[in-house]
């Protein structure tokens, strides 16, 4: 894949203005890295006895309700290992050990989930995202370029995080963002948004890598996101930023 072509893939994706373009762009992407199926999950806890869990997939309509039984995922290795870890997993038939995982995998696997990679971000604020494609391999190793592929679906999931959230929840009112955002915020979200590093945004402002940082991190919580990708995304929709 083409770098300058992965990027207009992966700020298409931020700028998903519903669900069903969000769920298309997802498909489409990981469709063309061959991968086999696709879940990206929104989960917020809004107390310890209270999760809402809200999944856009292409599995097979005979797995959903096993996709989406908590007392499986319970069972599941990557499933514990994307609620416990920031880190990606790649995953195939070794990963489920005991008995009952291999019998897990067993199902699973009639429905074309044979290995994949997951990858969960925690962000805070009690919200967390999940993503992860599947492959009909034995093993993702068998799969030329895996890790060329790995490298794309995290950054890509980086992506499908911030839009994901944006669609899960209302958005500020404008004119509680405008009171907010100072001019120089919104000029440090507006460079992030052409891909500038904190560095390369504080030589174009005329101010230190540490100075635009913290620009970046007062705009995000501004505007309620955990991420600069979130921030940027908002603050278009809100129209204090142009996307052009």
């Amino acid at each position: 894949m083409i770098a300058s072509s992965f990027n207009q893939t992966c700020l298409e994706m931020l700028h998903s203005r519903s669900v069903k373009e969000f769920s298309k762009r997802l498909f489409a992407f990981t469709e063309n890295l061959g991968f086999s199926t696709v879940a990206a999950m929104v989960i917020t806890d809004h107390s310890p006895t209270l999760t809402e869990f809200q999944t856009i997939t292409n599995a097979p309509a005979a797995y959903l309700g096993e996709f989406e039984n908590l007392e499986l995922g319970r069972l599941d290795p990557v499933s514990q290992h994307c609620k416990n870890s920031n880190a990606p997993i790649i995953w195939d038939r070794r990963t489920y050990r005991s008995p009952r995982e291999q019998e897990l995998w067993e199902r699973q696997a009639e429905f074309g989930f044979r290995s994949g990679m997951a990858v969960a971000m925690h962000p805070g604020r009690c919200r967390h995202f999940m993503f992860g494609a599947d492959w009909n391999h034995d093993t993702c190793a068998s799969v030329p370029h895996f890790r060329h592929i790995s490298e794309y679906l995290i950054e890509f999931a980086a992506h499908a995080q911030a839009a994901a959230f944006e669609l899960s929840q209302p958005a500020p009112s404008i004119a509680d963002a405008s009171q907010v955002l100072s001019r120089s915020e919104l000029d440090a979200l507006s460079r992030s948004m052409d891909g500038q590093t904190s560095w390369e945004i504080g030589a174009a402002m005329s101010i230190s890598e540490r100075h635009a940082t913290l620009l970046l991190r007062r705009a995000m919580i501004a505007l309620g996101c955990s991420t600069k990708y979130e921030a940027v995304l908002r603050a278009i929709r809100l129209g204090l930023i142009s996307a052009q």
